[in-house]
């Protein structure tokens, strides 16, 4: 490795003092905060809350403290958020610096120290809170500090994400406050700006709900050894062994952008984020193979998005889901498998066809390095643990984090003295690479913890105002009960409340306003909740606000709305999978010989069906006519009540999608002509 201290820390003896002590309070602290997430996971030393509570106050101040870093001091260290911030629109700590001038990181730090000073607030009062106040009433300090507590948390929603999902939270407590002014269904009692505090936060509910204590736990292991994985070179692996694949593909680097976003899309958590992480390497890649860039941005950006449904992480949806529904982890990601594949065999056809269509492919050189793959085959170890401890030992999340965590740091040890040889110099670079591990793994897990304690105040409003069941009725009541009907207002609510925010709070919302209606009309819950979730993540690419979009476009240089359209028509066929996925159940709840059977059936309806979105079926370009035929066909295959009549309807589409490859005047690869 041979990396000295000095070079490996950036010269920090050259740094002026407040940055080198910032950067000393957040690496101390988010080292500390991983230590103690691992401490908890293995000892579960306190109740949820207590711990959600203490997370919450130095997580916070690691968000803030860095934020105050980044704007005082430009600093150049590589972390999840930087790169979100600086690309996604609306969301970067650059755009509230030139809003709120120069003098904001006096502001900033200021929120650090105060996330720390309410969090020990409710720390030393955390009995009082719990018991007591219930009966004999919250003081005025009490209340003082709920408000702060649901200032601050707003504040670095806002900060980290923007202001899509912080106009909801204001919405939320103005909606929760002004309720006896209000019309018809929209009215109830109205809450005070006291009871705002109590169910907010103070009441240690709100802020303090279930899903910031699933955050605090299920999913901070996993983002951390996330981060812990990412500075150990994993990514740079991921990327490594992707540009070998290409060459021996005819179509190059553009299938191997689409699956490292989906392997990275399961753990970010965000198709923004996913999209700058890896949109930096691909979508250049792609212009180089001859890409057109609106193409190219479009390609990483529906890939991005599709990788928080693929299962084991799901971007964090999958452990928030199994609390939820208050079913096994391994229930919800074994539901999640098949849609989640559907969606990426879509994408792949759909960028197989586009790339032929076009001519964009490339010579396959033959060459592939083996020793790139067996340079990252350690990886394999802390994977295997993983996959070991969640699906055989059935264990929690929180604990197969665990070990996964304490796996890979254990392999990077032993595959560092093996190659690099032992030495002292071996062990201290090792050394320092876990702990920045640990420091970047708190870093990437820090925005994440004010937006989901956000998703819970808004909960909170809504559930005490009555607002998500009277939301559900009115659903069902405009679509006049009718089953297809309910489903696309679902689809379209879904959409609309999943614009511009990350996958988890996009989830929690449609999941409280939009599944009761679904489940009200018969759908099962766990299918309910997929549909949901699957149309929230497909909002990441559906204009105008496509966030995803909007970054894969300012990545390649591209217009946003052509960029747009062609997501929308390369991720088409991922906005009629989930009507597939409840209308042939065994897609999620598996059965012999139903699930093999209608998974086959499902997989040429949507080859059909992409045929028709792209006018091309793998040969030449389609007509009107053409394109009618396979779209009738790949609607019969996939929603037909009847099995035979799916299975038809996929045979007659095989006949045709085979005999477009029978057809061979013209050479593999050449541009596509029409018929």
């Amino acid at each position: 490795m041979g990396v000295s201290l000095r070079g490996r820390f950036d010269a920090v003896d050259e740094w002026p003092r407040g940055k080198l002590a910032l950067w000393t309070a957040v690496s101390v602290l988010g080292v500390g905060l991983t230590l103690y997430t691992f401490y908890y996971a293995y000892s579960l030393a306190l109740v949820r809350v207590r711990h959600s509570n203490l997370f919450l106050g130095v997580g916070l101040c690691v968000f803030y403290l860095h934020a105050t870093l980044e704007h005082r001091y430009g600093t150049e260290d590589a972390t999840a958020y930087r790169d979100r911030d600086r690309l996604a629109p609306g969301g970067a700590i650059g755009r509230t610096r030139a809003a709120l001038g120069s003098y904001d990181w006096l502001l900033t730090l200021a929120f650090a120290f105060a996330s720390l000073a309410v969090a020990a607030y409710v720390e030393a009062n955390f009995d009082r809170l719990l018991n007591d106040a219930v009966v004999l009433g919250f003081t005025s300090t009490d209340y003082l500090v709920g408000a702060a507590i649901v200032a601050i948390v707003t504040d670095a929603t806002r900060r980290a994400y923007g202001w899509a999902i912080t106009s909801v939270v204001f919405v939320a407590i103005a909606y929760a406050m002004a309720g006896p002014s209000l019309p018809g269904f929209l009215g109830h009692t109205g809450m005070d700006w006291q009871e705002v505090a109590r169910y907010g936060a103070i009441g240690l509910s709100g802020t303090y709900g279930f899903i910031l204590g699933v955050g605090t736990t299920w999913v901070a292991v996993f983002i951390m050894f996330a981060g812990m994985a990412k500075t150990y070179g994993a990514l740079d692996y991921i990327l490594d062994v992707g540009r070998e694949f290409g060459n021996e593909l005819r179509t190059g680097v553009v299938q191997v952008a689409v699956v490292s976003s989906m392997a990275m899309g399961s753990i970010t958590g965000s198709a923004a984020a996913n999209t700058a992480t890896t949109g930096t390497f691909t979508i250049p890649m792609m212009k180089n193979q001859g890409v057109r860039d609106d193409f190219a941005a479009a390609i990483e950006s529906v890939a991005s998005s599709g990788g928080q449904m693929m299962p084991p992480v799901m971007g964090v949806a999958a452990f928030i889901m199994a609390d939820i529904l208050q079913v096994s982890y391994v229930e919800v990601i074994r539901a999640a498998l098949l849609p989640a594949l559907l969606f990426y065999f879509s994408v792949g056809v759909a960028v197989q066809f586009v790339v032929l269509r076009f001519g964009w492919t490339v010579e396959r050189t033959g060459r592939f390095d083996r020793g790139v793959l067996r340079s990252g085959a350690h990886f394999a170890v802390p994977f295997a643990v993983l996959i070991y401890t969640l699906v055989v030992l059935r264990l929690t999340p929180l604990s197969a984090g665990l070990y996964t965590s304490a796996t890979l740091v254990a392999t990077m040890y032993l595959r560092n003295l093996v190659v690099d040889g032992p030495s002292a110099g071996t062990l201290v670079d090792t050394t320092l690479d876990t702990f920045r591990g640990f420091r970047d793994g708190a870093i990437d897990m820090a925005p994440l913890i004010g937006v989901l304690a956000a998703m819970g105040i808004i909960i909170s409003m809504l559930t005490q105002t009555g607002l998500a069941n009277k939301v559900s009725v009115r659903m069902v009541g405009l679509a006049g009960g009718v089953f297809v009907a309910v489903l696309v207002m679902a689809m379209l609510l879904s959409i609309l409340f999943g614009l511009g925010m990350p996958t988890p709070a996009a989830y929690i919302l449609v999941v409280i306003l939009v599944a009761p209606g679904l489940v009200e009309i018969g759908l099962p819950e766990i299918t309910a909740h997929l549909f949901v979730f699957y149309f929230a993540m497909l909002s990441a690419i559906t204009p105008p606000v496509a966030v995803a979009v909007a970054v894969g476009a300012r990545i390649a240089g591209s217009n946003f709305m052509r960029t747009g359209k062609q997501a929308l028509r390369i991720g088409a066929a991922g906005f009629l999978i989930p009507f597939a996925f409840v209308t042939n159940p065994s897609l999620i709840a598996w059965s012999f010989p139903a699930t093999p059977l209608h998974l086959a059936v499902v997989m040429v309806g949507v080859v059909a069906l992409v045929a028709a979105t792209t006018a091309y079926d793998g040969r030449s370009e389609l007509g009107l006519v053409g394109r009618g035929i396979y779209l009738l066909l790949a609607a019969v295959a996939l929603y037909a009540p009847m099995t035979t009549v799916q299975v038809g309807a996929a045979l007659l589409a095989l006949v045709g999608l085979g005999m477009a490859y029978l057809d061979r005047d013209l050479p593999v690869g050449a541009p596509a002509r029409s018929r």
